[in-house]
């Protein structure tokens, strides 16, 4: 906007700051608005215009019924009948009324521009738009659009139908649009000064209740008016009859310096804060929307959530079954040892260890094929309990797999209906498709089975080796030990007695403490034993542990692939709801942010310049580009 130098420096300095704090967060908007799905086309197209609104003219925008005078009003303002007027909607069209050197026209779509050479238009344009409520309904449609660019809108009516419902409704209407709105009542000279007074009372009344505030209502007659005009000089008796005095006034004074180029700020900051209130309710009745899907994300991963603790309470229950069998297999271990090492098969055991000295222990196991041990474990069916372990293990693991699969069907189908509900905004931004993944890793258990072999195998082999070496050992030492104790007795009985006769006391001391090392020695046999059920049972422990630990890692890896799945088959919906989510609400914030610069915009226009204004003559010119 270029001003003479006549206004004040200070004026145009904060009319400046506030023009690019305008600019810089109506740029900002519009690149957060292109952001808000279904966000009508026109909204965006008023802030573009927005952004430009201060670099035009200030717009002074008659609307109102058909046949209610508009065209008459600017006719008689500019004191030329410039615009048709007729019994028939003659305004199919804006039509802006700009000042030019003469009288020129020209149209580009819904918008005709008439440049005028008259003085009046030196301060502002006037807009001439189609009839509201007219018989063609584009008219409607055409006003509408172009409201939101008006500085000030005068809303025009028929002094004999001011209080029809229809005007009552646009009243309402341009509350919405936040304008600065005076009611204009032409025809006047239709009714008597009662009656005048009547419509004044009631149009302030209208105007307070709905717009909620006192706007100012000028009593006009159009036709005495240009009638006027037409004499030269104009009649300024009947001028002032006409009451155009008043819009002239308003003009001259009321749109001074301060108060001119505040409302053209204000305009701009009304557009966004009409586009910025309903893109924030429709970003609010989106994220409302989407609170119902955000349930249904959470019912997925509830879902997600309880088959991973049914997969790992299977889990649970095989390992501890799987433990049970070696703890079955540790405790049929120890009653084959218990029964190896029973003191009541002493003698026997004797005369085993005297044939494991002779060599005759080694001829016996090359023709019979089998240990003690190896004998004593088959009879209490130790290798049958340790067998069912890795049958165990093979019903594991389709059991995990079967109820992943089940679950993850019935997930994809309770998804793919939740897809289905999304508005159409929505499910064309879903990346991906919900579906039933197409493989399932089974790995995971085969590539532990052969170290759960291994340890299985050497669990076994370790303790037949181990207890027949032990075995053949103590009955050595059984042997050995009660060879030296006959030994011992008959050397001691044989030097007692020697060289004197029999004594049968001391023969009977002799006999008992040799009875009771050999009795000795066979409480060794149930003692050794004892040993080796307590050193069996740990080292079968230590390998279920470690058999358990190695199935439990595997499994963990089965289920957690299991959960992968669940969300990777509903991932498409799941990121779209959680992304939207987020979006919504940064978007929400950005739009609360931008409501509150345009307040604190307001606050500044408001404090533009409070000094007094100054009244511009119609010769003074102030041309706004």
């Amino acid at each position: 906007m270029e001003v003479k130098d006549s206004l004040p420096g200070r004026l145009l300095s904060q009319y400046e700051a506030v023009r690019r704090q305008e600019h810089e967060q109506i740029t900002a908007l519009l690149d957060t608005l292109a952001r808000v799905d279904d966000l009508p086309a026109r909204q965006m197209e008023q802030v573009r215009d927005a952004l430009f609104h201060a670099n035009h003219p200030f717009l002074m925008v008659m609307v109102g019924p058909f046949g209610s005078g508009k065209s008459s009003i600017i006719n008689a303002l500019l004191g030329e009948a410039i615009l048709d007027v007729g019994p028939i909607p003659t305004t199919d069209h804006i039509v802006i009324l700009r000042r030019g050197a003469d009288l020129q026209r020209a149209r580009a779509g819904d918008v005709e521009t008439v440049f005028h050479p008259s003085p009046l238009l030196e301060h502002l344009s006037l807009v001439d738009t189609p009839g509201l409520e007219s018989v063609f309904r584009t008219h409607d449609e055409v006003t509408r659009r172009f409201l939101h660019r008006a500085d000030v809108v005068l809303l025009v009516m028929i002094a004999t139908q001011v209080l029809s419902a229809s005007n009552l409704e646009y009243l309402q209407a341009l509350k919405a649009y936040g304008k600065r709105v005076i009611v204009v009542v032409n025809q006047v000279d239709l009714l008597d000064e009662a009656e005048r007074d009547q419509v004044r009372d009631f149009v302030l009344e209208q105007s307070r209740l709905h717009l909620g505030m006192d706007s100012p209502v000028w009593l006009v007659s159009a036709r005495d008016a240009f009638a006027a005009q037409q004499e030269s000089p104009r009649d300024e008796i009947l001028w002032d009859a006409s009451g155009f005095a008043d819009i002239e006034a308003y003009i001259r004074e009321t749109l001074g310096d301060i108060e001119r180029l505040r409302q053209k700020l204000e305009t701009p900051v009304q557009i966004c804060q009409n586009v910025t209130k309903d893109a924030l309710g429709r970003v609010q009745e989106q994220q409302a929307a989407l609170d119902a899907h955000r349930k249904t994300l959470d019912n997925i991963e509830a879902q997600i959530e309880q088959g991973r603790r049914e997969q790992r309470q299977t889990v649970d229950d095989g390992l501890a079954e799987i433990g049970h069998a070696w703890d079955e297999a540790a405790a049929r271990g120890s009653e084959a040892i218990g029964e190896m090492f029973q003191f009541s098969r002493g003698v026997g055991l004797f005369f085993s260890g005297l044939g494991e000295i002779v060599g005759l222990g080694r001829l016996v196991r090359r023709f019979s094929g089998r240990t003690r041990a190896e004998s004593a474990f088959e009879r209490h069916k130790v290798r049958e309990t340790f067998q069912r372990v890795p049958e165990l293990v093979d019903k594991l693991g389709p059991r995990l797999e079967g109820r992943d699969l089940q679950d993850i069907d019935d997930l994809v189908d309770y998804t793919r209906g939740a897809v289905q509900k999304l508005p159409p905004n929505l499910s064309g931004k879903i990346v991906g498709k919900v579906q039933t993944p197409l493989r399932y890793e089974r790995s995971f258990l085969r590539n532990v089975r052969s170290r759960l072999d291994d340890l299985l195998r050497e669990a076994q082999r370790f303790e037949i080796a181990h207890l027949d070496r032990t075995l053949r050992n103590t009955l050595i030492i059984l042997a050995l030990w009660e060879i030296l104790t006959v030994c011992v007795v008959l050397a001691a009985a044989a030097g007692g007695f020697s060289n004197t006769v029999p004594d049968a006391g001391g023969l009977l001391v002799v006999l008992a403490i040799g009875l009771a090392a050999g009795l000795l020695g066979l409480a060794m046999i149930p003692l050794r034993g004892w040993f080796l059920r307590r050193n069996f049972e740990r080292r079968v422990r230590g390998f279920r542990d470690e058999y358990v630990g190695a199935l439990r890692r595997a499994c963990d890896e089965l289920v957690a692939h299991g959960v992968q799945l669940r969300r990777d088959a509903t991932a498409p919906f799941t990121r779209l709801v959680i992304a939207q989510t987020e979006a919504l609400e940064v978007l929400r914030r950005d739009l609360s942010d931008h409501q509150q610069a345009l307040v604190a915009i307001q606050r500044g226009l408001a404090e533009m310049d409070t000094g007094k204004r100054r009244a511009i003559p119609l010769e003074e010119s102030v041309q706004d580009v």
